[in-house]
């Protein structure tokens, strides 16, 4: 009798090799606090953001991806009582003279709420956050914020999918859907300005086991560590060019990066591309439409094995500021 704790280590030995604990973003840039929940509340007014990957299309199972983040600055109680929400969040300069322009933001609160939902294959994860940031102003134009991220995950295991050798294993009864939920805690450092940020996270703090055979105890979460660092420069006072990285460290995974370059007008219109390591090329382009709403899409070359079964990846993001 095949024991549904060997089913369900087994697979997430698998994830584990292809770091799908967490899910990949190659649109990061376009939402960031998917990875760090100190830029909750970085822009003025309340920002709501969507997306959604399609990772390794033509690969049965494949990891799918949805999201959705909404977040706002907030002021309350003491000299905050008296800010106008005008003074709260930061505006992205949309060209060079708008850059001079660019003042940091008042120190402010900020509160925000996550949702993701990820499967592959039998798995499904559904995790539900609660997010906080502060926002500290350091100087006329600099801000460094930090946040923290506090909800639950829902595991699912569709064990209906599961092949046993014989029928009723009694470790899932008559099959279908098995839930766990495991408490979820993430935090972050951001340090941002009118053409750069630093920012440094770590999601799955608590390690939780990820058995749902209480008799299986090998199988557990592990912390993921993020850096990403940009910095955006005018070619002259529409167009700019603004390379970036993002570090990774999933142990015991091999260390991996993500190097980024996007062109931009009047950061209205973009275009861009990148190379993940010993995963995939990725070509993405955008717009925005008065500042309010902006569409994304990503298509990743996978140039690991998996390309021979593998089409490439999609991700789009959607993004409306009130």
């Amino acid at each position: 009798m095949i024991r549904l704790g060997f089913i369900t280590g087994l697979i997430l030995s698998v994830s584990m090799v292809f770091a799908q604990q967490r899910p990949h973003y190659s649109q990061y840039l376009q939402n960031m606090s998917v990875i760090n929940p100190a830029v909750t509340g970085l822009n003025k007014g309340i920002d709501l953001r969507l997306g959604f990957r399609n990772q390794w299309q033509g690969l049965k199972d494949a990891p799918k991806t949805s999201y959705v983040t909404v977040s706002m600055p907030v002021s309350f109680g003491g000299d905050m009582a008296n800010y106008r929400s005008s003074d709260l969040g930061v505006t992205e300069p949309t060209n060079k003279d708008d850059m001079y322009d660019y003042t940091a933001s008042m120190s402010h609160h900020a509160f925000g709420v996550s949702f993701l939902n990820d499967k592959t294959g039998p798995l499904n994860r559904v995790a539900a956050n609660l997010t906080y940031a502060y926002h500290l102003a350091v100087g006329d134009r600099t801000n460094v914020s930090v946040g923290v991220g506090v909800g639950t995950s829902r595991l699912g295991l569709n064990s209906s999918v599961l092949v046993f050798e014989e029928d009723g294993d009694p470790t899932v009864g008559g099959g279908g859907e098995i839930n766990k939920y495991v408490p979820d805690l993430n935090a972050g450092i951001y340090f941002y300005g009118p053409t750069f940020y630093v920012g440094a996270s770590m999601q799955q703090i608590i390690k939780n086991s990820l058995a749902f055979d209480g008799d299986f105890n090998v199988g557990k979460e592990v912390a993921h560590y993020f850096i990403t660092v940009g910095n955006q420069f005018w070619i002259n006072n529409d167009f700019s060019v603004t390379p970036s990285v993002m570090f990774k460290v999933v142990n015991p995974l091999p260390k991996a990066f993500d190097l980024n370059l996007k062109f931009s007008y009047n950061n209205k219109l973009w275009i861009g591309g990148g190379y993940r390591k010993d995963d995939a090329f990725f070509g993405t382009f955008g717009f925005n439409v008065a500042n309010i709403v902006g569409l994304g899409y990503t298509y990743d070359y996978t140039t690991s094995n998996l390309n021979t079964v593998s089409t490439g990846s999609h991700e789009l993001t959607l993004r409306v500021l009130f």
